[in-house]
């Protein structure tokens, strides 16, 4: 991908629609948003000097999540705290990318992550995720497939991603020879699948998926703003037949191993349930191998953007290099 040319195409476009998206046609200038999570969708900041917008694109196999996000965009900007959506993009502007959306750019905000005060914000980001997971009017307006399973979901999020993360690891063998070996390569598979056969056999998972689930809260995805504020963003993957369990486990993943834990698990206890509790435990399992695998595949990935290669490159290997003795001292190495 050319990062500079998607740039000038969007600054085009941005002019020539600068009355339907509220900017001045003159002087616009767009800017790449880089995504340390992943280059699936292209994100950019748009300005006229007064005013910024946050544009939106995603390839045909990601328009879909984007098209939902914008038929219920109204109600999660009134009662979800996510961005107020101005105007649809249609057609295929910059190659690749058929689907678009363009939203309000929030201002003055800074990752949950990067927060100072994060764990205070943290209850308030646990109350809304709590109201979200059993709210029955969203659960009308989203699509809803065949009945499936708590197990169901998790394969959906993590066994399906870390199978694709697999093929796409040994089809770029060569690029992580440098450190990963052929035995690493081999237990990754067979890590998958005993955690998928794990997932199976815990009742907890048997029961149906109800929930309205964000499906993707980590400290990226919710802005720290004001006096204790929060706005959600980047609702793609929202689901109303997920797992509340996979939104608590994203959440709570930083402190997971620190000192606070016991409290914020009661929290969980309190706000959701024991049966909640038990699927977080293997979700937090999954989140750690989620460091160990996926991150490799953001470094395959990353060859596609050579202006943030090496940083995004050197970040997922040290990631993975962490995560990987974390987790065979924690969950064995099989």
């Amino acid at each position: 991908m050319d990062v500079r040319l998607s740039e000038r195409i969007i600054e085009k476009w941005a002019s020539a629609n600068a009355g339907a998206i509220g900017l001045e046609p003159n002087h616009i200038q767009a800017s790449y948003i880089y995504n340390p999570g992943g280059f699936g969708n292209l994100s950019l900041r748009l300005s006229d000097g007064r005013t910024r917008l946050h544009v939106k694109l995603a390839p045909p196999d990601r328009s879909e999540r984007l098209q939902q996000w914008a038929v219920v965009s109204n109600y999660l900007a009134e009662h979800y705290a996510a961005p107020k959506m101005f105007h649809r993009i249609e057609s295929e502007i910059v190659d690749g990318y058929p689907y678009g959306l363009v939203f309000e750019y929030i201002e003055d905000a800074v990752p949950l992550a990067e927060a100072a005060n994060s764990e205070a914000i943290l209850t308030g980001v646990i109350e809304t995720a709590s109201k979200l997971h059993r709210d029955g009017i969203l659960r009308g307006m989203l699509p809803e497939a065949e009945t499936r399973t708590y197990a169901d979901a998790f394969e959906d999020e993590y066994i399906s991603r870390f199978t694709e993360d697999l093929e796409g690891i040994r089809g770029s063998r060569e690029l992580l020879r440098d450190f990963i070996s052929d035995e690493t390569i081999l237990w990754f598979g067979e890590e998958i699948e005993r955690l998928r056969e794990t997932v199976r056999q815990t009742p907890a998972f048997g029961l149906p998926a109800r929930d309205v689930v964000h499906n993707d809260l980590n400290g990226n995805n919710v802005l720290a703003c004001g006096k204790g504020g929060f706005r959600i963003i980047d609702w793609d993957d929202l689901s109303a037949q997920g797992d509340a369990a996979m939104d608590y486990s994203v959440m709570l993943w930083p402190l997971r191993h620190g000192p606070s834990w016991p409290v914020w698990r009661e929290k969980v206890l309190a706000t959701a349930g024991d049966t909640v509790a038990q699927r977080l435990e293997l979700y937090f399992r999954a989140k750690l191998l989620d460091d160990v695998i996926d991150v490799l595949a953001d470094y395959v990935e990353s060859e596609e953007v050579p202006e943030h290669r090496e940083e995004a490159q050197r970040k997922a290997k040290a990631v993975h290099l962490r995560s990987y003795p974390q987790y065979l001292a924690q969950y064995g190495a099989g």
